[in-house]
């Protein structure tokens, strides 16, 4: 198991800061860094290495922007490494978060979010602690049978399996919308009603405004017909990072002294 103490990751585990309106926002954060990464189950690190705080997992194929959202929610840039060929995530990653507060008069209109939307950083309780949890991508790397069982097994293990995993969040490029590896999740997922599910639908940067509304209709639609929670999210510009963030908090459910 990697861990933070491995220099190779912790060279560049806290990134620097993105340039102005891609993930400042209302969040501010503390601290962001690599904690460790496990490609077995059994290098998976116990809850109590990070102090049983809350985890939130970020699943979707291999392009569909992952570690780019991943920088904006953390206003890191560098942090999640993004590259040129997808696929390249082949363990599940544990970034540790501290989370200062919120400035609401930072917080940007996010696209696709309303006022209430925008209300849910400043009414949830704020945890000071999270961990972000990065999941292997799927649907376009190119991996062996045997590769692939096995991050089938690390994968169904962490999910049915954590004890502190409060959220699952599932990336969705918008202008393909949910597709059979989506849905398929969704479905694993619902064995595990206590998980809350979010859809960030990336990308809406590359529709118009016309065409975003339709899009986020389609993909809010589930896989027996109930209605998916949906976030239209940009890295680009930053759009949906706080209603985003209002999600994870509410997922959460731990009081703000924590």
């Amino acid at each position: 198991m990697a861990t933070k103490k491995d220099t190779s990751k912790k060279a560049a585990a806290k990134g620097s800061s993105p340039k102005p309106g891609k993930g400042e926002g209302g969040v501010r954060i503390a601290e962001a860094e690599f904690s460790a990464g496990a490609a077995r189950r059994d290098q998976v690190p116990t809850t109590s290495h990070f102090e049983d705080a809350p985890e939130i997992a970020f699943a979707g194929r291999s392009n569909v922007g992952k570690s780019s959202l991943l920088n904006m929610m953390l206003a890191r840039k560098g942090l999640a490494r993004t590259s040129n060929t997808p696929g390249c995530t082949r363990q599940i990653n544990f970034f540790d978060v501290r989370i200062a507060g919120t400035n609401a008069s930072q917080t940007p209109a996010d696209a696709g979010a309303d006022e209430a939307e925008r209300e849910a950083v400043k009414s949830a309780a704020i945890p000071k602690h999270v961990v972000f949890v990065d999941l292997p991508g799927y649907g376009y790397a190119k991996v062996s049978k045997s590769e692939g069982a096995a991050w089938k097994q690390l994968l169904e293990g962490y999910l049915h399996e954590r004890p502190t995993l409060r959220a699952v969040v599932i990336l969705v490029d918008v202008r393909r919308g949910l597709e059979q590896e989506e849905l398929d999740l969704v479905e694993f997922l619902a064995e595990r009603p206590t998980i809350r599910v979010i859809v960030a639908a990336t990308k809406v940067d590359k529709l118009s405004l016309s065409a975003q509304k339709p899009a986020m209709a389609k993909i809010a639609r589930g896989p027996d017909g109930e209605r998916l929670d949906v976030v239209a999210t940009s890295a680009e510009t930053g759009a949906g990072r706080d209603a985003l963030w209002g999600r994870i908090f509410d997922a959460c459910r731990v009081d703000s002294s924590r």
